[in-house]
């Protein structure tokens, strides 16, 4: 069973829940499941699946981070879940892919992170706009959360709150 780590909103708390997307890389891993299953779809099949079938049951895109989200405007009301890659940590492009989302195109769905997703990374791409993270199958997603909790003073603005902190001390005065 897979978990992810996700936040669905500022007010809960973080969750850890299995997981019941299943993220589609090849087009002949399509066939392996039934019309019930939630798929992630690769951007390209995914847009050729909406022409061919308008009814489509792939509510969700996995975009790779070099590629424009952009492209994905005019879908963007017809998607639950776009899942961003991170092919390998040092690889930091689906930030900037999630920034623009959140706050350009103003994207409202989830936002997952998917590869190479550690423990150390989770708060950054928390504040960047991600609320939903499948941390790799070979960490725990346990302590992964930690990841997440431990950082309790955010100086810097972020998609999460864009004031820096000695803009919201003056606030407070």
């Amino acid at each position: 069973m897979k978990n992810i780590i996700c936040l669905r909103d500022t007010e809960q708390p973080l969750i850890i829940e299995h997981d019941n997307w299943i993220l589609i890389k090849e087009l002949e891993d399509i066939d392996q499941h039934s019309e019930h299953e939630k798929l992630i779809l690769p951007f390209s099949l995914w847009v050729e699946s909406v022409e061919h079938q308008p009814a489509n049951r792939a509510k969700a895109v996995w975009l790779q981070n070099d590629a424009d989200i952009y492209t994905l405007s005019p879908w963007l009301e017809q998607l639950e879940l776009i899942a961003l890659d991170f092919p390998k940590f040092t690889d930091g492009r689906a930030y900037s892919q999630a920034v623009e989302l959140r706050t350009r195109l103003k994207w409202k769905g989830e936002l997952r992170a998917t590869g190479d997703v550690l423990r150390d990374q989770l708060s950054h791409m928390h504040r960047c706009g991600f609320d939903s993270f499948a941390v790799r199958e070979d960490k725990d997603v346990f302590d992964a959360i930690k990841g997440i909790s431990g950082i309790s003073t955010m100086y810097a603005g972020s998609v999460l709150n864009p004031e820096p902190l000695f803009r919201r001390r003056q606030d407070i005065r």
